[in-house]
């Protein structure tokens, strides 16, 4: 058996033998309290940023983002010049005879 593994069985079992330690009860009133302040905390007011709120708001974008992106698509597909023709377009003002 590994070194290690010795050291931990023999920690484990020491904890095993350990006393517990005492808990004290839980002060009178405790629980009603506790009861009191969450329930208090279940009438507050929900806030202005509720899940829905945003959520509604993330569609909303993405409504938007799909309308302004449609009319750069439709442009891009009317236009009649691919690459092939801004590439020839782009060398044909280079001069090849001032290279040597």
């Amino acid at each position: 058996m590994n070194t290690i593994d010795d050291q931990l069985n023999r920690l484990f079992r020491a904890a095993q033998n350990a006393p517990s330690p005492d808990v004290a009860p839980p002060p009178f009133g405790l629980e009603t309290r506790v009861l009191a302040a969450w329930r208090e905390g279940a009438k507050a007011p929900v806030a202005f940023w509720d899940t829905a709120v945003l959520t509604r708001g993330l569609i909303l974008a993405g409504i938007i983002m799909a309308v302004s992106i449609l009319p750069a698509l439709n442009s891009r597909s009317v236009t009649t010049s691919s690459i092939a023709d801004e590439v020839t377009s782009a060398d044909s003002g280079v001069d090849a005879d001032a290279y040597p």
